[in-house]
């Protein structure tokens, strides 16, 4: 799937919570896989993406948990994030990536 894709799943309200913070997750890591050009394990392309992204440490922080809660508890709770919580961090990680091209 895309970002738009994932984008459009995190909006969607008739999904559930779990569903939609796992699809703004899935977008950001996407527009991790953008910026690094690796394949592998979330946390790897993860990891590498924060570390050149203009992001702060509160949405560094915010990402890699949504990463943990992905991995590893998904898609029971407590969500890391509301959904739109999630939502609008996926945005601010696209838009780092408008910014430093």
């Amino acid at each position: 799937m895309t970002y738009e894709a994932f984008m459009r799943n995190a909006r969607a309200e008739a999904n559930t919570d779990s569903t939609r913070v796992r699809a703004a997750f899935d977008a950001i890591l996407e527009c991790c896989k953008r910026k690094t050009g690796l394949s592998g394990t979330a946390e790897m392309i993860v990891d590498s993406a924060l570390l050149t992204l203009p992001l702060s440490a509160d949405d560094k922080a915010k990402v890699r948990e949504l990463c943990s809660w992905t991995l590893h508890v998904a898609p029971l709770e407590p969500l890391p994030l509301r959904p739109d919580a999630a939502l609008v961090l996926a945005l601010r990680v696209h838009d780092c990536l408008d910014c430093i091209k």
